[in-house]
């Protein structure tokens, strides 16, 4: 079963979903601080019968937070109406896990027309006591900081879950029976809350305040209530006390394709009415970031676009691994005169494809994202490893190419690239301890104060001004981790390129540049030299400030 992802717009905001299958549509919400991967096998056995729709609740996985300081769960429940809407959806089959149970029951009660049948995989409810108990306890701020043991301290969090519950209470009566999570669904969920941050709390704590046993008593929609083995949220089912008429209990396989298997029987006898129709166009929204993913040969690309006006657009090609997240201050300070894109290739950031490809592939799958936006003649700005990508591509689109700009190109001497590569980049493993996100943050970090990063010898110190913010930290390493497969391999093929070859044969009008704590400032001259008639530059640390530089030379 093949399921694609999509955007949909919803008034100014952006919401992002799984999509498979078609015929009368199955929409369903996952646990917060997840996303709609968590529900990856439910939409496959959903969207074998129905059009089985998987969305990001807002400020979650890959969909816009709502315009709101303290959201309710009301909130949650009229911005599902509101995206239903925009998908074209009179009707559904609603399946909502954990706290995507909550939002789907106030759905249900303020909109039982627009419910064929309600199913909840754990719902959450705990009498006023221990809510109080949950709103003071469960949701301890978020606060990046310089040493990175934020992530350490949430991962591991997010990990005692399995042991006790809840978390925090560690005695012999909340002792967990499960056996430990699975690493890949610890990671990918300890990432979902990176990317929330600050804001992981708030679809959190609307449950907490939200009256789930009392909202049960309000409901006229056929609904079951699930529990399953080894689920945290089995024993709130004892507290529901009689179901209204046309509401049930039972209790499913502990197993995700199990469970998936009897809800979508249960859909069976509950079909909504009406087809959902195909996911609509996503249109440029005015002043804000707009993205949507591009289907290409190797599966689809994420673009982030912005920006409007007369001037030629520019491509933004971010640093891989990693994403085109970091760059978003950059693409909004050059979009005030222009269009502004962004990708993240293959095999990085929310891009399909667990593989690394060559630079030359990806070359042209930057090729294939413009065609298909209908972009032939452009500006290119690459960065690092997007640097060498930008020179690819000027290489097979000479004609395309109207200026170029190589911001800290990774072109050392072979000398120098033989002796860094080995140790440069090694794999990521995961790590029940969470030791594996020190181990890259400390990569990261280094590289504005080491040269190279894993040396901390006197001789390698760089006296630089460096980006201490931890929060931009951040963001890079969730850009990294979300393939993080393929980091390795990445800069194995960067380190392997023939980059001096690709700078020698670029034609265009270049811009070499670089800022100080770039790790790889120190080779700007080198590649500058390569270049046929490059200008050199040295551009500042703050993205607006950069993008005053970068605009000087493209606006000629």
């Amino acid at each position: 079963m093949s399921i694609t992802r999509h955007f949909v717009n919803v008034g100014t905001r952006q919401v992002h979903y799984r999509r498979a299958g078609s015929g009368a549509p199955a929409v369903l919400l996952h646990a917060s601080p997840s996303s709609s991967w968590a529900l990856t096998t439910f939409v496959e056995v959903f969207g074998r019968d129905y059009a089985a729709i998987a969305l990001d609740t807002p400020g979650y996985g890959l969909s816009d937070p709502l315009v709101v300081e303290t959201p309710e769960i009301g909130d949650y429940a009229e911005a599902l109406a509101e995206t239903l809407d925009a998908l074209g959806i009179a009707q559904c089959a609603l399946f909502g896990s954990h706290t995507g149970a909550t939002v789907a029951i106030e759905f249900a009660r303020r909109y039982p027309a627009r419910v064929s049948v309600a199913m909840f995989d754990g719902y959450p409810a705990w009498p006023d006591h221990e809510r109080a108990n949950m709103l003071r306890e469960y949701l301890p701020p978020w606060q990046p900081v310089w040493t990175g043991l934020h992530l350490v301290e949430f991962f591991l969090r997010y990990r005692e879950m399995s042991i006790y519950w809840p978390w925090y209470d560690k005695r012999k009566a909340t002792r967990a029976t499960a056996g430990g999570r699975n690493i890949e669904m610890t990671h990918r969920i300890a990432l979902a809350g990176f990317s929330a941050g600050a804001g992981y709390a708030k679809g959190y704590a609307a449950v907490f305040r939200y009256p789930e046993i009392e909202a049960v008593q309000g409901l006229t929609v056929a609904t079951c209530f699930a529990g399953r083995a080894e689920d945290s949220l089995i024993e709130s089912l004892k507290l529901l006390g009689d179901l209204p008429e046309g509401c049930w209990q039972e209790t499913l396989p502990a197993d995700d394709h199990g469970a998936a298997v009897r809800y979508r029987d249960i859909i069976a006898a509950h079909v909504p009415d009406g087809t959902a129709p195909p996911p609509p166009e996503v249109a440029p929204l005015p002043d804000r970031m707009t993205r949507r993913f591009v289907s290409v040969a190797n599966g689809e690309v994420l673009v982030r676009a912005c920006g409007t006006g007369d001037a030629p657009p520019l491509l933004v090609l971010p640093h891989m691994p990693g994403s085109s997240a970091p760059y978003e201050t950059l693409m909004y300070a050059m979009a005030r005169h222009r269009r502004v894109i962004a990708i993240d290739p293959p095999g990085n950031g929310d891009s399909d494809l667990e593989q690394v490809l060559d630079i030359d592939a990806q070359a042209g799958v930057v090729t294939a994202v413009l065609d298909h936006l209908g972009l032939d003649r452009v500006n290119v700005y690459g960065h690092n490893g997007g640097a060498t990508m930008a020179a690819a591509f000027a290489g097979q689109n000479e004609t395309r190419v109207r200026r170029l700009i190589l911001d800290g190109a990774m072109a050392l001497p072979p000398t120098i690239r033989d002796a860094v590569a080995p140790g440069y980049a090694p794999p990521i493993h995961l790590e029940p301890d969470g030791s594996h996100l020190l181990k890259l943050w400390t990569a990261l970090r280094n590289e504005q104060l080491y040269w190279p990063w894993y040396n901390e010898g006197v001789e390698s110190v760089r006296y630089v001004e460096p980006d201490a913010d931890p929060a931009r930290l951040t963001t890079r390493l969730v850009g990294i981790l979300k393939q993080h497969r393929n980091y390795a391999g990445t800069y194995a093929v960067l380190f392997a390129d023939d980059l001096a070859a690709r700078l020698g044969a670029i034609r265009c009008p270049t811009l070499v540049c670089v800022a100080e704590n770039d790790p790889f400032a120190d080779f700007r001259d080198r590649a500058a030299a390569l270049v046929k008639g490059a200008e050199t530059a040295e551009v500042p640390l703050a993205p607006v400030d950069r993008a005053v530089a970068l605009a000087a030379f493209l606006d000629r």
